[in-house]
């Protein structure tokens, strides 16, 4: 490549094309879904209750001897919401 600059068109921003990977405005990373479970997970715990990860993506939710089962983050969050844990 030579030393030439390309210069853009008057107005012009954005010369690169049109960008068609929506995925990363339309899912969260794994990093992000991280820190949400860990942020309801604390939320959990100021509530004195336990949350233990399974290995198939489910939660189990302990306290006071008492246990209720989550098949995955989606029905966690909506138990959050049930016992009044706001983690939003």
């Amino acid at each position: 490549m030579s030393n030439k600059q390309i210069k853009k068109a008057a107005g012009a921003t954005n010369t690169n094309g049109l960008d068609t990977n929506t995925t990363l405005a339309n899912c969260p990373t794994v990093g992000a879904k991280n820190k949400l479970l860990a942020n309801l997970t604390a939320y959990f715990a100021l509530a004195g209750h336990a949350v233990i990860k399974g290995e198939s993506g489910d939660f189990t939710v302990c306290k006071y001897g008492m246990t209720r089962y989550c098949k995955d983050f989606a029905e966690l969050q909506g138990f959050a919401r049930q016992l009044g844990i706001n983690h939003e």
